[in-house]
């Protein structure tokens, strides 16, 4: 995909600075269907601007690299704590490996083998729609049993940013979390929907957009206030890291709260959880510590 950067004059008004990296071109292909057989070179086109998964990791690297600027603070908490560097160098790893390795070879997967032609625009809100709703099931399920005595180590990882959450802490899973909690939901929905090209896209973008918010400090206290109640705030998912057995639901739709309404908080809410990443305090068990005395 080509950028084209250019600076115009004419007779009818001052500079216009263009310069637009496809963006255009980026769309029109995303009205399209995917025109490429599966064999036909699949790595090679997993790795490259011709998978919307390729581009989606890019942004997703690169708004992380933001929102890890707008965190120096909190970065820096990280790093000062015993074994912290370690523990920031290790995600910052698992970002590139779970974004930039395995997410386009599964994205590209899915662009083969389950996309429609293309969608009115009411089909595409109503598909995107269906995409999220369905992987916030997806994940809450993989989640809930990830915080069980059996499959706590393919999780364990990604809580050991406790206390402290970073952005990078978003994608710092292990490899088993990624497939299990992160890419499944979208390869089983896809099979199961047939989304168009547009519809997956702007799913994931949501999906991945709002995995980073959720897991940016800065915007706890203002997430608590503005987000509404049907969806996962940063707020609640901080609190998630400190106590694990409460607001299990991420990053969209709070299935807690849907479930809750049904069928009442269930008794195991903020229980003890033994685990070393647990934060508690003398208020009682599985009591997450009060913000600023986590250290």
């Amino acid at each position: 995909m080509s950028v084209n950067c250019s600076v115009s004059n004419d007779a009818t008004g001052p500079a216009l600075f263009g310069c637009a990296p496809g963006l255009l071109e980026m769309a029109s292909r995303l009205n399209e269907a995917p025109d490429v057989p599966f064999e036909d070179t699949f790595f090679a086109r997993a790795y490259s601007m011709s998978n919307d998964g390729w581009l989606m990791t890019w942004a997703t690297l690169i708004l992380t690299a933001l929102l890890e600027l707008m965190s120096m603070d909190e970065v820096r908490k990280v790093c000062k704590r015993e074994g912290g560097r370690t523990l920031y160098a290790q995600g910052v790893l698992c970002n590139v490996v779970n974004n930039a390795v395995l997410g386009p070879p599964l994205y590209e997967l899915v662009s083969n083998r389950w996309m429609s032609q293309p969608f009115t625009a009411a089909g595409r809100v109503a598909m995107v729609f269906a995409v999220i709703v369905g992987h916030s099931i997806g994940y809450y399920c993989a989640h809930r049993w990830m915080h069980t005595r059996a499959m706590y180590w393919a999780h364990r990882f990604h809580h050991r940013f406790n206390c402290i959450v970073v952005p990078v802490t978003a994608n710092a899973v292990s490899l088993a979390e990624y497939a299990l909690a992160y890419m499944l939901p979208f390869v089983v929905g896809a099979q199961l929907l047939r989304p168009d090209r547009m519809s997956m896209f702007l799913a994931v973008g949501v999906v991945s957009l709002n995995n980073l918010l959720i897991h940016t400090p800065k915007l706890a206290d203002a997430s608590a206030r503005l987000v509404p109640w049907l969806f996962v705030s940063t707020a609640d998912h901080l609190e998630h890291h400190r106590r694990l057995t409460s607001h299990y639901a991420a990053p969209t739709i709070s299935i807690d709260r849907l479930l809750a309404c049904c069928f009442g908080k269930p008794a195991s809410w903020n229980a003890e959880f033994d685990a070393a990443e647990q934060i508690r305090d003398g208020r009682g068990k599985g009591a997450a510590a009060p913000r600023g005395k986590e250290e």
